[in-house]
């Protein structure tokens, strides 16, 4: 720590910081909340998404023909790898009990008759139930089922037309008049991993950001004081804020990088676009958040309104980025205020340097946006800051009781 001939502590940056540092291992809350907190939360979610994708997820067959046919599709059903035919009940009643009791996602009916009406040209009904309640549950089932369920029907009418002497090229032509090719782009194999984790890290990173930064903050301003002295110990305006916030940021920086190095390298997460990109976004996103959690200080009264402040703010993003539900689906206000989030536009970065691979000039105007709204956060933040050390100026013996 530097003195001056007087005794007197100078001020710089370098002091703040140290200061912080000191306040972080007084406080284990702070490392806590920047290290382990977000650490412990992505293994979790590691472990959660480990597969990549829901498999052999339970369903129940309630069989009424009892044929050679019927056991061909339930042995085609029990294929996929999505299903598994978990039970096999006597009537809907057992099933739609087994669906209650969430033993099953979904019950399976196949009509009596079933093979007498195939072979006399009829189209029987098989009818699926499904637990649409978790939607993606349900979505996976119904799509497995009547992928399933798709494919025999094919063979059927395939071997029924064979059998009227068709040749296999005119047969597969009259079942499929018109061929549709899908491809799936940048996460063709469905994976959960590459698409749920990769947004729900820095979703989660994001409330510990905002949260941390408004608790640091407002320990500020428990003394009247508390902010003019901490401008008079970093030697003006901006060394103070970037003294106090600096820590965080490289810790912050520090969790987002390990979790990514797991993510892109244990996980086998694609990474194709521009790393040196992708951390100027990570640095302006962790800003952005500070930014708004030291607002928060700033104006809550204490710091308990300070952190509601930051969660109303950060616990509900997730809806408003775009991930869960599409944002060109959304309604006026929450495309709105998904625009307003530095999540959002982080998000959109991340996801094309990662999954899409775009190059980087695709990604300047997502990167613009997320710079402009630190920029206006930061503004805002400066303002009420000088707005609060106008009530007066401390002392240089109040600094030097401050720092020792």
């Amino acid at each position: 720590m530097k003195v001056s001939r007087q005794g007197s502590v100078r001020p710089g940056l370098s002091l703040v910081l140290r200061r912080e540092l000191r306040w972080m291992r007084r406080r284990l809350a702070i490392p806590i909340m920047t290290l382990g907190f977000p650490l412990l939360v992505f293994a979790v979610l590691a472990a959660v998404f480990n597969t990549g994708l829901p498999t052999h997820l339970p369903v129940a067959v309630l069989d009424q023909d009892r044929t050679t046919l019927s056991r061909q599709i339930i042995q085609m059903i029990d294929a996929s790898s999505d299903v598994a035919v978990a039970e096999r009940v006597d009537d809907l009643a057992g099933g739609r009990r087994l669906m209650l009791e969430g033993r099953v996602y979904a019950v399976v009916m196949i009509p009596a008759n079933l093979e007498r009406d195939v072979t006399t040209g009829r189209r029987p009904t098989t009818v699926v139930f499904y637990n649409n309640e978790f939607l993606t549950i349900g979505s996976l089932v119904s799509r497995a089922l009547g992928d399933a369920l798709g494919t025999a029907e094919a063979g059927i009418a395939m071997a029924a037309r064979l059998k009227q002497g068709e040749s296999p090229p005119i047969a597969l032509l009259e079942i499929t008049p018109i061929p549709v090719q899908i491809n799936p782009l940048f996460n063709p194999t469905m994976n959960y991993i590459y698409f749920l984790l990769v947004a729900l890290i820095p979703t989660v990173l994001q409330i510990f950001i905002c949260v941390t930064s408004a608790y640091s903050v407002s320990l500020e301003r428990r003394s009247t004081l508390g902010l003019v002295i901490l401008s008079h110990l970093g030697g003006g305006l901006a060394p103070a804020i970037i003294g106090k916030l600096l820590p965080y940021t490289l810790a912050f920086l520090i969790t987002l990088g390990v979790s990514d190095a797991v993510l892109f390298g244990a996980l086998g997460t694609p990474f194709r676009g521009d790393w040196r990109l992708l951390l100027l976004a990570d640095v302006l996103f962790i800003l952005a958040y500070q930014m708004i959690g030291a607002l928060f200080a700033l104006i809550g009264r204490d710091t308990v309104q300070a952190l509601g402040f930051a969660g109303i703010l950060t616990a509900p993003s997730f809806g408003f980025i775009g991930v869960s539900f599409p944002s060109m689906a959304m309604g006026s206000f929450p495309q709105v205020w998904g625009d307003l989030l530095p999540a959002g536009w982080y998000m959109q970065i991340r996801i094309e340097q990662t999954l899409k691979g775009l190059a980087p000039v695709y990604s300047l105007g997502h990167l613009a946006a997320l710079a402009t709204l630190l920029a206006v956060v930061t503004l805002l933040t400066v303002l009420r800051l000088l707005s609060l050390r106008r009530a007066r100026l401390a002392t240089p013996e109040q600094a030097q009781e401050v720092v020792t």
